[in-house]
C-alpha cells in the first residue's frame, strides 16, 4: 500500500498494516532491541514498576487504565536535541503495546491498535514493535511469524502536518462510532502531536494553534468516555516540557509519600533541583496539552539513571509515583 501521506483534513490518512512494511529477508537477531524485563510484583505504593510491567488495564486502580489519556513526555533540554529522543521517549508506549497485543492474543481477544505519528518519528517504526514483540524478556517467547501476525491488529497512520494528523483522529474515531458496541481492546496512540502543533504556530499563530489542538484533544476525550471499558489513548509528546532541562536530583520527599508538587496550577517534576523550579507548561500550547490529559507521565535521569513519575493524574491518586525505567538510554 502506497506511503503517500495526505495533508488535508478533508482527505484520509490511509492506513498501513504494521506488518506489511516487514522485510521478510531478516531473522530476529538482525533486530537490535532493549526492552527491559519489568518486575511485576508490587514492592511499595510509590514503585511504578508493577504498573509499568502490568500494562494497560481495566483496572480502576492502575495507571495505565482505559477510558483515560495518557500523555508520556521528557524534559526538554536545549544541548541535547538529536534524532535519539523520539526513540527516548517512545520505548514506555512501545513496551505498553507489546504487553497489549501480547496478552490480546494470549487470550484470544480480539483487539485493535492504531498508530498514527510524523513520517519521520521512527519508534513505531514495523521492525522495532516486530523487534518489541520477540524480545526475550517477554514471556513465553514468540517466533518470528507468531509476533508478525500480532501486527495485524496494528494499523499506521504516517503524516507530514498537523491537519493530516486530526484527519486521521477523525476518521479513526468515526469508525469506531459506528461500532454497535466495542467489547474489545482499543489503544489509539499519537506522537507528535504537541510538535505538529507547534508547527501550526509557526505558520499562524499561538491562539490558533491551541484552539486547533484543543479540538483534536476534545475528541479524543470524548472517546475514552464513550468507550471507558475498551478504549486508551497514549499521547507521546516529541517536544520536550519545560524551557530548559536543569539537573534532576533525588526526590525531596521520601517516596512513599511523594504528592504533586504545585505553584498556582502549574505541575512539577519531584526529581528537579530548586534552581529548576518553574512551570513544565510555561506555554500556551503546553497549558492547552496538558488539560487535554488525564494522566501524564514523565521521563527525566537522576544522574546517569533514567526514571518515569506520574506528574499528573486526575482520576487515580497516583501523583509522585515512580521508577527506574531501564528501557531508556
Amino acid at each position: 500500500m502506497s506511503l503517500t501521506p495526505y495533508t488535508e483534513v478533508a482527505e484520509p490518512v490511509m492506513p498501513i498494516l504494521a506488518h506489511t512494511l516487514l522485510s521478510h529477508g531478516h531473522s530476529a537477531a538482525e533486530i537490535p532491541e532493549s526492552e527491559p524485563s519489568q518486575p511485576h510484583t508490587a514492592t511499595r505504593n510509590w514503585n511504578l514498576s508493577d504498573d509499568v510491567g502490568k500494562g494497560l488495564r481495566s483496572s480502576p486502580d492502575g495507571v495505565f487504565r482505559s477510558g483515560t489519556v495518557i500523555g508520556f513526555s521528557r524534559l526538554r533540554d536545549i544541548q541535547k536535541e538529536d534524532s535519539e529522543d523520539d526513540e527516548y521517549i517512545g520505548q514506555l508506549p512501545r513496551h505498553l503495546l507489546t504487553i497489549h497485543l501480547r496478552r490480546s492474543h494470549s487470550t484470544n481477544i480480539q483487539t485493535k491498535a492504531y498508530i498514527i505519528h510524523p513520517i519521520n518519528f521512527n519508534a513505531f517504526a514495523p521492525k522495532r514493535l516486530l523487534a518489541s514483540l520477540l524480545n526475550t524478556s517477554h514471556q513465553p517467547t514468540l517466533s518470528r511469524d507468531d509476533a508478525i501476525s500480532h501486527l495485524d491488529s496494528v494499523e499506521l497512520f504516517p503524516v507530514y502536518d498537523f491537519q493530516a494528523a486530526a484527519g486521521a483522529i477523525n476518521m479513526i474515531s468515526d469508525s469506531i462510532d459506528t461500532m454497535p458496541s466495542p467489547s474489545h481492546p482499543i489503544l489509539i496512540i499519537i506522537a507528535g502531536l504537541d510538535t505538529l502543533a507547534e508547527g501550526v504556530i509557526r505558520a499562524s499563530n499561538a491562539v490558533r494553534g491551541a484552539a486547533m489542538l484543543t479540538s483534536v484533544l476534545r475528541t479524543l476525550t470524548q472517546l475514552t468516555r464513550t468507550h471507558p471499558s475498551s478504549l486508551s489513548v497514549m499521547l507521546v509528546n516529541t517536544s520536550g516540557l519545560g524551557t530548559m532541562a536543569s539537573q534532576p536530583t533525588t526526590p525531596r520527599r521520601y517516596p512513599g509519600t511523594l504528592t504533586q508538587i504545585a505553584q498556582g496550577d502549574g505541575i512539577y517534576s519531584a526529581f528537579r533541583g530548586h534552581s529548576g523550579e518553574t512551570s513544565l507548561f510555561p506555554s500556551l500550547l503546553m497549558r492547552t496539552l496538558d488539560q487535554g490529559v488525564d494522566t501524564h507521565l514523565l521521563l527525566s535521569s537522576v544522574g546517569q539513571v533514567p526514571v518515569v513519575e506520574v506528574i499528573k493524574d486526575r482520576v487515580g491518586g497516583h501523583v509522585g509515583r515512580w521508577c527506574v525505567w531501564k528501557g531508556a538510554r
